[in-house]
């Protein structure tokens, strides 16, 4: 891999994952995805494939192609939904192992909340409620609360 550009997709995807993978690594710095990450890129990707096929086939039987009444047709529905679950979990698990959930590419947000949550707390004395604004690292210094 050259310094500065995006990797390309691995020849063992499909065409659909192949997408995928462009959608990450076309939006991330070149460096984002190092070589011993692909294996788990190149998963992810199937689990999101995987995951749409499994919805569609969930949206079939929700448009009405499922008898009700029908025991075997209720145990596939069941399965549907499990399998759907399970890799949804495992797309999380991914992406943030992958750091490509918001709250992990914004690695200090969470410890200046809770820095500022800390203040106002400390800076409280007769524990009054006191109204935090979740907007106050969104404004510019010249901005007021509105």
């Amino acid at each position: 891999m050259v310094p500065g550009t995006t990797c390309e997709p691995l020849d063992e995807l499909s065409a659909e994952e192949r997408t995928e993978w462009a959608k990450f690594t076309r939006r991330m710095p070149p460096d984002w995805f190092p070589p011993e990450t692909w294996p788990m890129l190149a998963q992810l990707c199937r689990h999101i494939c995987q995951a749409r096929w499994v919805g569609q086939c969930l949206q079939e039987v929700r448009a009405g192609l499922l008898d009700p009444t029908d025991e075997d047709a209720l145990n596939s529905l069941m399965k549907l939904q499990s399998l759907h679950d399970r890799e949804g979990r495992a797309m999380t698990a991914l992406l943030v192992r992958l750091r490509l959930t918001s709250q992990q590419r914004i690695p200090d947000a969470d410890v200046a909340d809770r820095q500022y949550r800390a203040t106002v707390r400390d800076t409280n004395p007769g524990n009054a409620p006191v109204a935090i604004d979740p907007w106050r690292n969104m404004r510019g210094p010249n901005e007021s609360k509105r």
